[in-house]
């Protein structure tokens, strides 16, 4: 693992090129860091299909969108150590505030390396452990996004001590992750494992368990947590069948999760019956985590929607305004989050805001056309006729982005993407993307396709 390399700011070249896809150590793909979202989301999604490709990356100004500077976080570094680890990847610029990163997976899967350890559990049988430490309250619901797809993809490899249990793909993965459980801009631990998770099961996902330890808060007193996801493995030489995620259906009910101090607990339930009683009259709502946040600057609110076709919509907030009394941050923190998921109820789609640019991947892996409706623009209750397709965020934009320029997957109007029908343990025969590198003046024109 090398670092230390000097920060190349360079701009890209201004011809625009299609890449040509060979089994011979292709040239790294360039990505733009500022390109969209501008984020980290970028970083996440190009790492996680580098690793399953092995196709090498060059990615410059990373995070350049954002006004704290850019560059590499602890959480980004954290991402970037454990799929270069695990794909045997050579790596350049992994220092902090870095911004530029090369990295270039080992182009033969046999060199990919153990990233779990094996041992016997009760009844004889065998389980593989692998613990994520952030080591900070960095968001453990993005290093998931990060790496999951690289467990779920992977044939595993050899296991010098026990061959046969690590050539074995029923035997699940403990995963283990430490970091942030609440954090801002972030998936919470709550929504992974009542809106994320369920939705991953619904397109052919296998079920992944859940376990909370304890919590890792970015508020208050800054604290880090552990989340166990027990993961089984796609088998070897099978692939994600295409998936449809259409005709959300009416709405069911709604759940509510709050973690707050306890002197506010009991208004916040009270101004929640309030506000969904009065907004969703004939709506069964059910308070399913009702928490002690354990210091008095933490307010946390989930509402997830469950529709007749078995579809969640969440909306949340952790509170990130100054709080002068508990009446006033209550009162904001609901009626924000309520007015939230009434406006994402109102599009029609299957999926929140937030989960559609999580399903960008799996859309651009599975076999076949998969399809993901976020809604319909404006209010699809009131319209006449039918609606053009809600536009997509700044996120998914990105990582449908990201997608085409390493899979060369495509996406229509209607969020349609015919995947790449990736194999489970079998070298990527390659794709071709659109627009392999844009200079500023071009970039607009690569990604109007994109905003859809």
């Amino acid at each position: 693992m090398a670092g230390g390399i000097a920060i190349d700011h360079s701009p890209l070249p201004a011809n625009s090129q299609i890449r040509s896809w060979t089994m011979a150590s292709p040239a790294p793909i360039h990505l733009l860091g500022t390109t969209l979202e501008g984020g980290g989301q970028l970083l996440r999604i190009a790492l996680s299909l580098s690793s399953l490709t092995h196709l090498p990356l060059r990615i410059t100004n990373i995070r350049g969108g954002r006004p704290s500077g850019g560059g590499l976080k602890t959480q980004h570094l954290t991402c970037v150590n454990w799929l270069g680890a695990a794909s045997n990847a050579s790596l350049e610029g992994t220092e902090k505030k870095s911004r530029t990163l090369l990295f270039e997976p080992s182009t033969e899967t046999s060199n990919q390396k153990n990233w779990w350890k094996t041992k016997s559990i009760a009844g004889g049988r065998n389980i593989r452990e692998c613990i994520i430490n952030i080591g900070s309250p960095g968001s453990i619901g993005l290093v998931l996004q990060a790496v999951l797809p690289f467990i779920l993809f992977s044939a595993p490899a050899s296991d010098e001590d026990s061959t046969a249990a690590a050539m074995d793909s029923s035997i699940p993965i403990n995963l283990t992750i430490k970091g942030g459980t609440n954090v801002n801009f972030s998936p919470s631990y709550d929504y992974i494992s009542q809106v994320l998770l369920p939705t991953l099961e619904r397109i052919g996902i296998p079920p992944i368990p859940i376990s909370l330890s304890h919590r890792g808060w970015s508020h208050g007193r800054t604290t880090i947590g552990s989340i166990t996801f027990t993961i089984a493995p796609l088998l070897p030489k099978t692939h994600l069948p295409s998936f449809s995620l259409t005709q959300r259906g009416e709405i069911q009910s709604i759940t509510v999760t709050f973690l707050v101090p306890p002197e506010a607990r009991k208004q916040i339930h009270k101004e929640i019956s309030n506000v969904l009683s009065h907004k969703f009259p004939s709506t069964p709502i059910t308070f399913l985590t009702d928490e002690d946040s354990r210091d008095k600057k933490r307010y946390y609110l989930l509402l997830v929607a469950h529709t007749s076709n078995n579809h969640t919509l969440g909306r949340d907030w952790l509170y990130d305004k100054k709080i002068t009394d508990i009446p006033s941050t209550i009162t904001r923190l609901v009626n924000t989050v309520v007015d939230n998921l009434i406006s994402e109820l109102k599009h029609g789609g299957c999926v929140d805001e937030y989960m559609q640019d999580q399903l960008v991947i799996y859309q651009a892996l599975a076999k076949g056309t998969s399809v993901v409706d976020a809604g319909r623009r404006g209010n699809s209750e009131e319209q006449e006729g039918y609606p053009a397709p809600r536009e997509a965020s700044l996120h998914t934009q990105t990582a449908r982005w990201v997608a085409n320029q390493v899979l060369g997957v495509t996406f229509d109007e209607e969020g349609a993407c015919e995947g790449v029908g990736f194999v489970v343990g079998e070298r990527f025969s390659g794709g071709e993307s659109t627009n392999t590198e844009l200079d500023a003046e071009g970039l607009e024109n690569g990604i109007a396709g994109l905003r859809i």
